[in-house]
């Protein structure tokens, strides 16, 4: 039997992760689904090292397909080929490169190949998956809550959330801390996610989606 291992950045994540997204790829007919935070990660990832630490420790485990689920914002200049990967301006494109470069540099490390591992990266952020429908905010929030206007003029500006741009001041958790008041990401985010539903973000977040079902196509094909 195959088994998913996800390792995250952070607590938001590992309860999407544990609420959401296992119970989703369950009905799927996955199995096997556990998550743990990067172990040195105190709320974020600060060096490519600790990641691949991570790694090794779960992808010779048998039967284990690893993946992760890692934000391209703020992400350490220290990944495999970082510096490289800045000249491809398509920052989808960017990201492939970068997995790719995780694989290889793993790979090349430990001198033999892992099928088993997939590495990922949220383009531009996790946060962005907040922003795949307006009824998880309309249903959790008043109007003296959470700025109604500026929420929707972003839902206009971005109709795919992962566009939604890694500027420090513009990126989307910076946008919801800016116009909910009192926003604590890991409760009100699985709140939202949860009301959005898993369905709804993996109509609006094509590399999400794309992402989840190379997950399921994997870990439920005979081999």
């Amino acid at each position: 039997m195959k088994r998913l291992i996800i390792i995250v950045e952070g607590d938001t994540e590992l309860a999407f992760v544990n609420t959401i997204l296992a119970p989703y790829l369950y009905s799927k007919g996955i199995l096997s689904v556990s998550c743990f935070k990067i172990k040195h990660s105190k709320g974020g990832l600060s060096k490519y090292e600790h990641l691949k630490k991570d790694i090794l420790n779960v992808v010779y485990e048998n039967g284990a397909v690893v993946t992760t689920l890692i934000d391209f914002y703020a992400l350490p200049h220290d990944f495999p080929d970082f510096s490289d990967s800045l000249a491809i301006a398509q920052k989808s494109d960017r990201l492939d490169f970068l997995e790719s470069a995780i694989q290889n540099e793993v790979e090349l490390s430990q001198g033999r190949k892992f099928e088993n591992l997939i590495p990922y990266i949220q383009l531009h952020e996790f946060e962005a998956l907040v922003f795949s429908s307006m009824e998880g905010f309309e249903s959790l929030f008043e109007n003296s809550e959470a700025d109604f206007d500026e929420l929707n003029s972003i839902f206009e500006e971005y109709p795919n959330p992962e566009d939604i741009n890694d500027d420090p001041n513009t990126a989307p958790s910076k946008r919801l801390i800016k116009n909910i008041r009192g926003y604590d990401k890991v409760l009100h985010g699985s709140l939202l996610l949860d009301e959005i539903t898993i369905e709804v973000i993996l109509q609006k977040c094509p590399r999400f989606s794309c992402w989840v079902n190379k997950l399921i196509t994997i870990l439920t094909s005979e081999d």
